[in-house]
């Protein structure tokens, strides 16, 4: 059975995955959610196929059970939480996604 941590990476690796998947499908659309113009959909096809790879990554070490893995994500995802809450607007979302998932991994890691 997961621990918690790997429970919380997987959480995690799913809606990057399902994220990339919905933004790679549908790029203007989610332009427009960020608050970006229309010219950016190149931008938001890269974003969409580097979430798509990390759903894979990380549900990968889910599976491994990589600690070193889960360990080293933390402080990658609070530093990605704080460029996107720095970005303002439509961005604060995902920086709350970023540093809450770095928390419960965290957490996770410490309990577990």
């Amino acid at each position: 059975m997961p621990t918690i941590a790997a429970w919380t990476i997987y959480a995690f690796g799913a809606t990057a995955l399902a994220a990339g998947c919905l933004h790679l499908a549908s790029p203007e659309r989610a332009a427009q959610a960020l608050g970006l113009e229309e010219g950016c959909v190149g931008a938001v096809n890269g974003n969409s196929l580097a979430a798509i790879a990390m759903g894979i990554y990380y549900t990968l070490a889910a599976h491994q059970e990589n600690r070193a893995f889960f360990y080293l994500t933390v402080p990658m995802r609070v530093l990605t939480s704080t460029v996107f809450w720095t970005q303002g607007g439509q961005w604060k979302m995902a920086g709350l996604w970023e540093g809450g998932g770095a928390v419960l991994t965290a957490v996770a890691l410490m309990v577990g």
